[in-house]
């Protein structure tokens, strides 16, 4: 049954936001909108001060409003990427705990868990985060449950990982306000061919875009290597874990991939210690203890190799 008004989310942005996160969480709702011909959903776009907000790509996005601004709403989301520690000094905080007290819903999208967490709202409830920063959150505020899931709402608190995560919870929103077949054909829309109802919305797991056409046991080689980077595992070990033989797993990443399972491997340790270089202030030291390398002078040479320069240089000049 079609709700009686239109379900109104506001999505506060941050500098350093991801374009696909937004994107993932929007346009299935407006695609519901134009598939239905009805007005399911709204949305406002709003900053802290109302300024426009500076994507993880350099797109300035302009918004609505400034969150003093912010009226009725039935959902307050918090939507950050990379910087995400230093985006709430003591005033905004207070602003945006504010802005949340009594709210049916309270989100935070990518790594906006974190942001959730330093305010108070996650203090004893299960919560996801961006994979790359999962173990950081668990460091810093050990009163969060930390679950693996694409989306999880605890109360009335949602937390979202990346922008596969987004577009599970926004079809299922699409499920649980409009019915199972509108949420179906948005799915469909966007690439997403799930045969069979979910035994309840959102429950069911979904994978990231970029997986979704390879074989099960060579996603579930990738699974194990994001799940490990902190202590590597053997590549007989994750070959085990896939139910493959050594030569068989090498192989599928070959096919399928274009490199060897150990390249994939480093590189996403490299992509998180390249991570941790750019939003923390650890040493090299720690960021080489972080993500499996055997000392900072070998993270630093593979560092250098992988993306050109060095591990506090920053990308070079367009």
């Amino acid at each position: 049954m079609s709700p009686k008004s239109p379900l109104h989310l506001t999505f506060l942005l941050f500098d350093g936001f991801s374009n696909m996160v937004l994107a993932s969480a929007i346009e299935p709702l407006r695609a519901a909108r134009d598939l239905s011909g009805r007005r399911l959903f709204s949305w406002t776009l709003s900053s802290l001060s109302g300024a426009p907000v500076a994507t993880s790509s350099g797109i300035v996005i302009a918004v609505d409003q400034p969150l003093e601004r912010v009226g009725a709403t039935d959902a307050l989301i918090l939507v950050s990427g990379y910087g995400m520690r230093d985006h709430l000094p003591l005033g905004a905080a207070a602003a945006v705990r504010r802005k949340a007290r009594g709210l049916p819903l309270i989100g935070g999208f990518d790594t906006g868990a974190w942001l959730l967490a330093q305010i108070g709202l996650l203090a004893g409830r299960r919560a996801v985060i961006h994979w790359m920063e999962r173990e950081a959150l668990a460091e810093s505020f050990p009163e969060v449950t930390l679950v693996r899931a694409p989306h999880v709402t605890d109360g009335n608190i949602l937390t979202c990982g990346g922008a596969q995560s987004v577009l599970s919870w926004s079809l299922a929103l699409i499920g649980a306000q409009a019915g199972e077949a509108l949420r179906y054909d948005v799915a469909n829309m966007f690439g997403r061919n799930e045969p069979g109802a979910p035994p309840e919305a959102g429950s069911r797991p979904v994978e990231r875009m970029s997986d979704h056409a390879l074989p099960p046991a060579l996603r579930r080689a990738i699974v194990a290597m994001r799940e490990s980077t902190e202590q590597p595992l053997p590549l007989p070990r994750i070959a085990e874990r896939s139910a493959l033989s050594p030569r068989s797993l090498d192989r599928l990443f070959h096919t399928h991939l274009g490199m060897s399972a150990g390249s994939y491997y480093r590189q996403i340790r490299l992509a998180y210690a390249r991570a941790l270089a750019r939003e923390t202030k650890l040493t090299l030291y720690e960021i080489a203890s972080r993500t499996g390398f055997s000392s900072p002078s070998t993270l630093a040479r593979a560092y250098r190799r992988a993306f050109g320069e060095t591990m506090r240089q920053g990308p070079p000049a367009p």
